[in-house]
């Protein structure tokens, strides 16, 4: 089980980067899947005739890194259809009925009502939900971040995310109050901002009392992500790292 105390970067595996660890042993997305202490796997850009093998695959390539498995939907930035929200239940029993599954599985917010038969599947694999929200528009109040904080707690989710756009140099400094104030209060917790102003907060809001964050390995898949590489080199340095001009100035050299 996850330790709050543990901070994880987490790598976003699609086909491209497992066929490629999977072809070459020497394949730079090794290196960067080694710098990870957690793969997300993004069931949503696979076929999903390959989707009971998967965390198999990955386990091949990335042993020892705990996995979080996402069906991300379109509306929140991924590819699975929203029309099609209501199936991801009997593709998660599949899922979960492989012989190797997934440590966490990822489900939006505004799927809460999935989650008590979605937790009813993992909870006797030992598998744990984190509760996801993604706003690509702006940062919410404090109000309506501690509704949300309640509303994963209310269902019994031991892990949440939020990743909302930041639209001005100060507009992450709610997320920081968040994490600071429920951080502690589950397993797994991410609260960071998207876009250029929201960069430096993926890595101080480790700071703050988050201890989950995402990289990416090859192209970005969200505004403003930071490739894993240099995610790797900041953690590797990052109780020298004091402030967050500190952090934009180690970014900016990338």
């Amino acid at each position: 089980m996850a330790s709050n105390s543990t901070k994880y970067l987490v790598g976003l595996v699609g086909p491209d980067v497992l066929e490629a660890a999977e072809k070459d042993l020497f394949h730079p997305v090794r290196l960067d899947l080694d710098s990870c202490g957690a793969i997300e796997i993004r069931y949503d850009f696979f076929e999903e005739s390959t989707w009971a093998t998967l965390s198999e695959r990955v386990r091949n390539v990335a042993p020892g890194k705990l996995q979080i498995g996402t069906i991300r939907l379109h509306r929140d930035g991924g590819k699975f259809p929203d029309a099609r929200a209501v199936e991801r239940i009997a593709l998660w029993e599949k899922i979960l009925g492989a012989g190797q599954v997934p440590e966490w599985i990822d489900l939006e917010r505004d799927c809460l009502s999935d989650f008590k038969a979605l937790n009813d599947d993992a909870r006797p694999r030992g598998v744990s939900i984190l509760v996801s929200e993604h706003n690509f528009v702006r940062i919410p109040s404090e109000v309506e971040l501690a509704t949300f904080a309640d509303d994963v707690k209310r269902v019994g989710a031991q892990g949440l995310k939020i990743a909302a756009m930041s639209n001005s140099d100060t507009d992450c400094d709610r997320l920081y109050k968040f994490a600071k104030k429920f951080g502690k209060k589950f397993q797994m917790f991410a609260a960071f901002g998207m876009g250029e102003t929201g960069r430096v907060s993926r890595l101080w809001s480790l700071k703050e009392g988050s201890n989950l964050t995402y990289g990416s390995i090859g192209h970005a898949e969200a505004p403003g992500q930071i490739e894993v590489s240099t995610m790797s080199r900041a953690l590797e340095q990052f109780d020298n790292l004091n402030s967050q001009m500190e952090i934009l100035a180690f970014l900016n050299q990338f």
